[in-house]
């Protein structure tokens, strides 16, 4: 044995002492080996001394088999700078056996909820179907929202005196009225109501109790007012 590897198993000569000399070869070679593949001295020191540090002396019946079994071995995960779930050159918690504690952590709550009868996934009692509520409410997702298309352009609105719709520009985001009963409101105020001219048809429509006094379109037996309620199923 070395005087490296010799010094670097300082931290437990009150066990090699205790082995017999085919048993100290093969501690040597396994700490040759890990120097060799980069670990270094002063790590491999700190791992016999922490965990020298959690047995009692009486406790070890095998000293050669606790040194090669539990003393030696690098405990952690794949990376090979994790030390036992700690980055060895910075200090820091090993993220990935953090993920793997707690997936076996996850996988023993799965197990104890099943051997309760419980949802394996949120503890609670499945309800006749198998499933918890929980697990209902993910199958059952929430009814798609159907947005109605904004049609482009300007807003619309209704017509404020006919109802027919209309696009709110220029006058009609002042008053709020189409352009036929602008005008009629024009001439109503003026005292110069329309009516039909002599010959053409008037419409048969009636504004309350009132008979129309508009023009009749062409191919229509009313006015554009009261084609428009009629369209809307308002008939006066």
């Amino acid at each position: 044995m070395n005087a490296q590897i010799y010094a670097v198993l300082e931290p437990v000569h009150v066990l090699l002492e205790q082995v017999n000399d085919f048993v100290a070869r093969k501690v040597a070679r396994e700490v040759g080996r890990q120097l060799r593949e980069g670990t270094s001295p002063e790590r491999l020191q700190h791992r016999l001394t922490t965990r020298l540090a959690k047995v009692m002396l009486s406790d070890i019946r095998d000293p050669g088999r606790w040194l090669l079994g539990v003393a030696l071995p690098r405990w952690g995960c794949g990376y090979q700078d994790c030390e036992a779930g700690v980055i060895w050159r910075t200090g820091a918690a090993c993220e990935i056996c953090a993920e793997v504690v707690q997936d076996k952590a996850a996988a023993r709550q799965r197990e104890r909820r099943i051997a309760q009868g419980l949802c394996p996934e949120h503890g609670t009692r499945p309800g006749p179907s198998g499933h918890c509520a929980a697990c209902n409410a993910i199958a059952r997702p929430a009814p798609a929202v159907v947005q109605q298309q904004v049609p482009d352009g300007p807003p619309r609105g209704s017509c404020g005196d006919c109802g027919a719709r209309i696009m709110l520009t220029g006058r009609a985001l002042e008053d709020g009225l189409c352009k036929l009963c602008r005008e009629e409101a024009s001439a109503a105020a003026t005292g110069d109501t329309p009516a039909a001219a002599d010959g053409r048809a008037v419409c048969s429509g009636r504004d309350g109790g009132v008979p129309c006094s508009r023009e009749a379109l062409p191919t229509r037996s009313v006015c554009a007012r009261h084609l428009v309620q009629e369209l809307a199923g308002e008939v006066a």
